[in-house]
């Protein structure tokens, strides 16, 4: 053997080995700053709620957890076993079915009560276009409570337990299909191997769900009989789609009050936050404070209502000032300042004139990247996001609003008239 040749070999192995651990990453998510995360109590049909006591809470307890010193409680609530308590990431959708490497998460079961509950525990649900048409067609679950002692040629991963941290394979677990025709996938022992569904679906993608909010993947507890109470804690969920392993280690954090208060991280850059610099962490502030993020970029946590929903969205590049409107579910505005023009007609004659007057015209704009319940306004249209990466700007020839990725809703002032806008299109809204 040539043995300087098999160290080269080792040491490439090594090196290889050591890149692949560089790139596996445990990011925080908490109220603070949720990423691809929103937090939602949602109705059996995947609809945002508000009359229910079910709450998704950001704590410490219960102690023990896997990852940190916290988690994320999902409690349906007393007689609301049919609500959805749940985290929602929308940052995978576009990821093929078959790229998925790693799907791994930790629970804990608090409690579990009713008439019909079956060991529930909080589970997973990705959504999955099969036809290539990038909609929903179907979605496929991972619940704990099928994977002991249904199928023998799917690992048995333990019973359901209450007070016990649980760790949960989902990647080479069984699923049903929310159709039962998907690779004929269903709960019990008719349950599938990610594999199955692959080969009864080669294409399957993940997509967002067309739900409120959208999601590519949920970590879900009930959807079951009203009288059912189900509380179950969520931590350390892994996901790796190609490029190195992710675990969002959830962490309780400073949280946003509805129709009170905002939580700002700075991202990168210079951002002024009523006239003193954000450094970095965490910021709480009072809903209508100013923010100049001309140079530089800034998230937004607010919360969507009382039950713990929140959802985050990146803005940059302009002068802005925040609101919440609405009733039990309010949107959060980011509405532009500054000044704009002056828009009146160019005075003297000639090129020289048109040229001075344009270069003395002021416009303003903002950038928004956001999958949340978010809001810009100009001083023309309004723009609601759709999971979105979007401009607005407002000029002397009214409000422009430019879609890169997703869509938004426009409502022109002028007229009140309501357009989708897709990406890689504007629309101009015109002065009132």
């Amino acid at each position: 053997m040539n043995f300087r040749h098999a160290g080269w070999c080792a040491a490439v192995v090594s090196l290889a080995f050591a890149a692949a651990a560089a790139a596996d990453t445990n990011v925080v998510v908490s109220p603070a700053g949720l990423g691809p995360w929103q937090s939602v109590v949602s109705d059996t049909n995947g609809n945002f709620v508000t009359n229910t006591d079910a709450t998704v809470s950001w704590g410490v307890n219960p102690p023990g957890a896997p990852l940190g010193t916290g988690s994320v409680t999902l409690d349906t609530g007393t007689n609301h076993g049919d609500s959805a308590p749940q985290l929602v990431d929308q940052g995978i959708a576009g990821v093929q079915l078959a790229a998925l490497k790693t799907l791994s998460y930790s629970t804990l079961g608090t409690l579990l009560a009713g008439p019909n509950l079956q060991g529930q525990l909080p589970y997973v649900v990705l959504t999955l276009d099969t036809n290539g048409d990038g909609l929903e067609d179907d979605s496929i679950i991972f619940e704990p409570l099928y994977q002991h002692g249904f199928r023998a040629d799917i690992p048995d991963q333990g019973a359901p337990q209450t007070g016990v941290w649980q760790r949960w394979d989902a990647l080479h677990g069984g699923w049903w299909s929310s159709s039962g025709t998907l690779a004929g996938a269903g709960p019990g022992v008719a349950v599938k191997t990610i594999p199955e569904i692959l080969a009864a679906a080669p294409g399957a993608t993940i997509v967002q769900a067309n739900t409120v909010p959208q999601g590519a993947l949920r970590v879900v507890i009930g959807v079951r009989n009203v009288p059912d109470h189900i509380v179950g804690s969520v931590d350390a969920l892994s996901i790796d789609t190609g490029t190195g392993v992710t675990t969002y280690d959830f962490e309780p954090g400073t949280a946003p009050t509805e129709k009170a208060s905002l939580v700002l991280q700075k991202v990168s850059g210079n951002v002024v936050v009523g006239g003193s610099t954000l450094s970095a962490g965490s910021k709480s502030i009072k809903l209508g404070t100013f923010i100049d993020a001309t140079h530089g970029k800034v998230t937004i946590t607010s919360a969507s209502d009382a039950h713990g929903s929140y959802q985050t969205g990146l803005f940059y590049g302009g002068k802005f000032k925040t609101r919440q409107r609405g009733g039990a579910r309010p949107v959060t505005e980011t509405y532009l300042t500054g000044k704009v023009g002056p828009c009146g007609k160019a005075k003297g004659k000639g090129k020289n004139a048109v040229a001075s007057a344009k270069r003395k015209r002021r416009t303003r704009h903002l950038w928004g990247d956001s999958h949340g319940n978010f809001r810009t306004v100009g001083k023309s249209s309004s723009a609601s996001t759709r999971g979105t990466k979007w401009l607005t700007k407002d000029t002397c020839q009214g409000t422009v609003t430019t879609v890169v990725r997703g869509k938004v809703l426009v409502r022109d002032f002028a007229t009140n008239g309501r357009h989708i806008v897709t990406a890689g299109h504007s629309f101009t809204a015109p002065p009132e």
